[in-house]
């Protein structure tokens, strides 16, 4: 299966751990490694399709061409679909944002059923999509509107269908999750010059979503003679589901009859899960901490150390080493810049970002990473003060900054609940908001902003922030557009 572009066509200009859905086009359908499926209304009835979707993808100066190929069929009544389609889109960077314009190219399709051929044309469609992107340090998040007409000539000219098109779609990409869910409304309208009589009206809107997730368990081994009790696996895997409503007349013996054909249906598509299973740790002196399987976790993931038997998972964490377990935790890719060489001159390699972190440090690469995405910034710039404990105020901080949700809070006076509050910084009040929202602060009455955050907190803290992706905000894309 070829992997889409789409949407915010731009691989290039999305995080580089983004973790991308391959979105079937924009005809409402849904597909997994195999087979691709939509649902058509043009007969008065909703039919089901399925078959096979070929993208291509191809980018140049910020313009993108897409091409999507469609063969599809229903062999229970004999219906065969042929679509071809070529979108162009241009992208227009501006800072954080990407605004992205489509267009329809070229267009062609052939519907045979029913003993009859439905036909549309490149002057017989019109198709636009505008759509703007948002990217923060760690996730991206977009949405989009698009409108279109299309007029099918049936039984060459008798008969005409004009379906016009309202959509809007909505996701976001992430380490640990990606969601999009398409809205398409769809305005019918079929005439009969030869007998008006039979001519229609009807409705439907399809709603598509596409989730892809990476989840973690443990699995202990069954055999008790072997040198290790078990370990965690990643699991990552797709779930596609279309759920369709139809308002259609009532069909008898190609006849319109009193009534109307009326309904909600869904079916869903899911990929062969993959499986990674992680390294197994050394450690001893977390077990039975309150915290050991998100210390154990975090070190499988080598966000700990992976060969020490002891790291005192009561003793604080470094700002240093918090920035490594970031890095290993949200998959993140070590990015460095290569040092342009010629033969006249030697390029100086780039300076680090923070004066008292340098190239020798255990940690140097994680918090010049964490670093460029502004995920992590300086104390006292320009220093990183790498070897001191983070704060409980830092973690809670950085863990919104990674969600890109600093503006979520209220403008103006507000309160936080806290007996303690006068203790928080101003700069990091709206970030302590959205985190007690967002429930990745634990219930009490006083926050202890400037504690020191133990190692087995900050295992904590993280997979906290893993599951609101996994769970919390994907149930915001996806169920709670679908259950509306």
């Amino acid at each position: 299966m070829k992997r889409i572009l789409a949407i915010v066509a731009v691989l290039l200009l999305l995080p580089l751990n983004a973790f991308a859905i391959n979105i079937p086009g924009y005809e409402g359908g849904i597909q997994n490694e195999f087979t691709y499926k939509e649902i058509i209304f043009v007969t008065g009835e909703p039919v089901i399709m399925e078959g096979t979707l070929t993208i291509k993808a191809k980018e140049k100066d910020n313009t993108v061409t897409e091409t999507y190929t469609y063969k599809l069929e229903n062999k229970a009544l004999n219906a065969k679909l042929s679509r071809s389609i070529t979108l162009k889109e241009t992208l227009e960077p501006k800072g954080k944002q990407i605004t992205s314009t489509k267009t329809l190219d070229k267009y062609k399709e052939t519907i045979d059923i029913n003993k009859k051929k439905y036909e549309v044309k490149d002057s017989h469609y019109q198709w636009n999509q505008g759509t703007i992107m948002h990217k923060t340090p760690l996730l991206s998040y977009y949405a989009g509107d698009y409108s279109a007409r299309k007029t099918y000539t049936i039984n060459k000219g008798n008969e005409s269908l004009v379906v016009e098109t309202i959509g809007n779609l909505v996701g976001y990409d992430g380490p640990w999750s990606a969601t999009e869910t398409q809205t398409i409304e769809y305005q019918l309208n079929y005439e009969d010059k030869i007998l008006p009589e039979n001519s229609w009206e009807g409705t439907a809107t399809v709603e598509t979503s596409y989730n892809r997730t990476k989840d973690y368990s443990y699995a202990e081994n069954i055999p008790n003679q072997i040198s290790f009790n078990g370990g965690f696996r990643v699991t990552e895997k797709e779930e596609n589901i279309i759920k369709y409503k139809y308002d259609l007349p009532k069909i008898k013996d190609d006849k319109i009859v009193k009534g109307r054909n009326q309904g909600t249906t869904s079916l869903s598509l899911d990929t062969n899960p993959k499986i990674t299973r992680l390294n197994i740790p050394s450690l001893r002196d977390v077990l039975g901490h309150e915290y050991e399987e998100e210390l154990l976790l975090l070190a499988s993931m080598e966000g700990l150390p992976l060969d020490s038997i002891s790291i005192q998972p009561n003793s604080y964490m470094t700002r240093g080493d918090f920035a490594k377990a970031i890095v290993k935790a949200m998959d993140i890719p070590i990015v460095k810049e290569e040092v342009k060489r010629s033969s006249r001159k030697k390029e100086e390699p780039p300076k680090p970002l923070f004066k008292d972190v340098s190239e020798t440090h255990k940690n140097f690469d994680y918090i010049e990473e964490v670093g460029k995405r502004g995920i992590m910034i300086g104390v006292e710039e320009p220093n990183f003060r790498p070897d001191v404990p983070l704060s409980r105020v830092e973690a809670y901080t950085i863990v919104v900054r990674i969600l890109g949700f600093e503006n979520l809070a209220p403008i103006g006076n507000y309160s936080l609940g806290y007996k303690d509050e006068a203790r928080i910084p101003a700069w990091a009040k709206e970030h302590i908001y959205v985190a007690k929202e967002l429930g990745l602060i634990e219930t009490s009455d006083y926050l202890y902003p400037h504690r020191e955050l133990t190692k087995g907190e900050a295992a904590s803290l993280l997979f906290e922030l893993i599951n609101y992706m996994q769970e919390d905000l994907r149930y915001d894309y996806m169920e709670g557009i679908l259950n509306n």
